[in-house]
């Protein structure tokens, strides 16, 4: 017979005595096995690869608490039509013959949404990914734009400036589906300042412009956080296994 079968058959008799005893609480039962060190044999355990893996279950089930506290819902992007797959965002609009297409990727993207003010308080963290723009006429030839949000230490300190959110890096055209490396591509930077800001019109007049960009990273934000949240849980799963 077993140590854990004598241990409780003893305890059992232990409960059954004598009638002039106070009766013996059932629910006691496995505190009284336990005093034999004997807790594994009745009370089935939680079992985990190492100890490093419990305390990660423990930190995980408090942090994904705490930020699913702080998520928040995504917000409407008037006119646009998502396409989501992962970290890679697609946004696509049509128009006047032609197709808007915005594409981009979340990973790596977050940073503090305003500069350090030595207060010493975390700012709030935006997600601003670089982003393309292709515009692509009926026949198939495309007009794309690679752009990059402007970082806010970068922004002019007058509150009365007009500073543009986002930047063009590079331009460059193709057809079809003919798009690589061979395909020549302008820096953004070196355009001449006229055609910069030509350009610049040409994406407002199509519905990217400041605040599209701000209400992109408002988007990108959300989605992001929740991917993030979707990996601690994946974690935590994968840490009880």
């Amino acid at each position: 017979m077993s140590k854990c079968r004598t241990l409780v058959q003893a305890a059992s008799r232990a409960i059954n005595s004598s009638r002039a005893a106070p009766a013996i609480n059932p629910r006691c039962l496995s505190t009284l096995l336990r005093s034999e060190n004997q807790f594994s044999c009745l009370v089935p355990a939680r079992n985990f690869a190492t100890k490093g893996d419990a305390e990660i279950v423990k930190f995980l089930s408090e942090e994904i608490a705490t930020e699913k506290s702080s998520q928040k819902a995504l917000p409407k992007l008037d006119g646009w039509e998502a396409k989501l797959e992962g970290a890679e965002v697609t946004l696509t609009k049509a128009a006047g013959g032609e197709k808007v297409i915005v594409s981009l990727n979340v990973n790596h993207t977050v940073d503090s949404a305003e500069p350090d003010d030595g207060t010493g308080e975390a700012p709030e963290m935006m997600s601003r990914p670089n982003f393309e723009v292709d515009i692509v006429k009926g026949n198939g030839t495309t007009l794309s734009f690679t752009c990059s949000y402007v970082h806010p230490d970068e922004m002019s300190a007058d509150a009365e400036a007009q500073d543009d959110v986002f930047a063009i890096d590079e331009v460059t055209m193709y057809e079809g589906e003919n798009i690589s490396d061979k395909n020549y591509a302008v820096a953004g930077d070196i355009l001449d300042g006229y055609l910069y800001d030509l350009f610049m019109t040409m994406l407002e007049e199509r519905g990217v412009d400041n605040e599209f960009a701000e209400r992109l990273s408002e988007w990108c934000s959300a989605h992001e956080h929740g991917l993030y949240i979707n990996l601690l849980q994946g974690l935590e799963k994968f840490a009880k296994m």
